[in-house]
């Protein structure tokens, strides 16, 4: 398995050596520092958006969006 050299600053390793301890302190067992940014980043993925909810429209309004991106989309090219 191949590994990878980043570039951090010291209060970013600090918060992720802090998090690692809560995450052994829950988890009753070692956590690399891999695991702890996989955890992170699952984490994130499964939180809501900060959008959701934010925009309210009428079935008009969804009607017309929608339209307009199937005429957008017939002319996209890769």
């Amino acid at each position: 398995m191949p590994f990878k050299t980043i570039k951090i600053r010291d209060e970013t390793y600090e918060n992720l050596n802090a998090l690692i301890g809560d995450l052994m302190k829950e988890f009753k067992r070692p956590v690399s520092m891999d695991e702890a940014l996989r955890y992170l980043l699952k984490s994130r993925k499964n939180m809501p958006s900060k959008f959701a909810g934010g925009w309210k429209m009428d079935e008009d309004e969804l009607d017309k969006m929608r339209s307009e991106l199937k005429e957008a989309w017939k002319r996209w090219e890769l």
